[in-house]
């Protein structure tokens, strides 16, 4: 079933009728559980004009899981923009362009995709919901809260092997909690030299700050995997990173950024999500990130 367009708020606009976060009129809110398919298939479509004309930020689009999966499946194969994870200064990117080689698989439940530099894995489920701000712009997706909470550490934190690796061979890789302290996101880096290994363990507990002062360097050189990962999205870059001053790599790479983490933010203010929900993946369209 195609779920309702509320987005927690309820308000009815004196002019025009409409709600100001949904853009339905207050019988179409009364009679939604009642509606058959058709009807309410017919006042989504109805929606986009009306939120226009009450310029309404963010949008809540009309996707079932199947549809959601089916874009975003379609989304990389045809390579239509970049899927991004995590919180401003720590995330990751997983570029589909037309020069790159990605191999796409559907499943019930998920989309992976994988390249020579990274995979991705984006699991939906009947929660995930799609968002939009404009016409051809970012679409967010994004979970209730409570769903979106991920376990994450404020301090650098030895998580153990990694068994939720997108691929086999990596799930005995060592994987450690950079300790960016997000709700919803966390980055982490993953390794299977045992000499990183041991230097970070030996840093469990310390503030990414202090890490970096500490061996930087070192995760420089030796270039661990990067996992950034949400409740429903994970990208994991092998991309060597770049030295300090170099430019980040074409293809798939992370942004790990101290002047942007003072803030603390979980997403960019111009995407901010309404009050119940909250981020787990972007889409940039090639337009959006030009």
């Amino acid at each position: 079933m195609r779920h309702s367009p509320c987005i927690g708020i309820c308000k009815l606009d004196d002019a025009t009728g409409y709600c100001l976060g949904c853009g339905r009129t207050g019988r179409e809110i009364g009679d939604w559980i009642a509606m058959s398919e058709s009807q309410r298939d017919a006042v989504w479509s109805e929606l986009p004009s009306r939120l226009a004309n009450l310029s309404v930020r963010v949008r809540l689009l009309p996707w079932t899981r199947e549809e959601l999966i089916a874009w975003a499946s379609d989304t990389i194969g045809a390579r239509r923009g970049t899927w991004v994870t995590g919180a401003p200064g720590a995330v990751a990117e997983f570029p589909c362009t037309a020069e790159r080689t990605i191999d796409v698989e559907a499943r019930a439940d998920a989309v992976i995709a994988r390249a020579p530099d990274a995979s991705f894995r984006l699991t939906v489920s009947d929660k995930v919901r799609a968002f939009s701000f404009s016409e051809g712009g970012p679409i967010v997706l994004g979970l209730p809260k409570a769903r979106a909470a991920i376990t994450s550490s404020p301090v650098l934190q030895f998580l153990g092997p990694d068994s939720h690796a997108i691929d086999a061979h990596h799930q005995a890789d060592q994987l450690f909690d950079y300790g960016v302290g997000r709700k919803y996101s966390r980055f982490c880096v993953r390794t299977g030299d045992a000499a990183l290994a041991s230097s970070l363990s030996a840093q469990g507990g310390r503030h990414w700050s202090e890490v970096m002062m500490a061996i930087g360097m070192q995760v420089i050189a030796a270039s661990p995997n990067r996992v950034v990962e949400s409740a429903a999205a994970r990208i994991e870059v092998f991309a060597k990173i770049p030295m300090p001053g170099d430019q980040s790599p074409g293809g798939a790479h992370t942004h790990f950024l101290p002047d942007f983490l003072k803030g603390g933010e979980e997403i960019a203010s111009s995407l901010a999500l309404p009050d119940y929900a909250a981020p787990v993946a972007i889409f940039y369209p090639r337009e959006a990130t030009n």
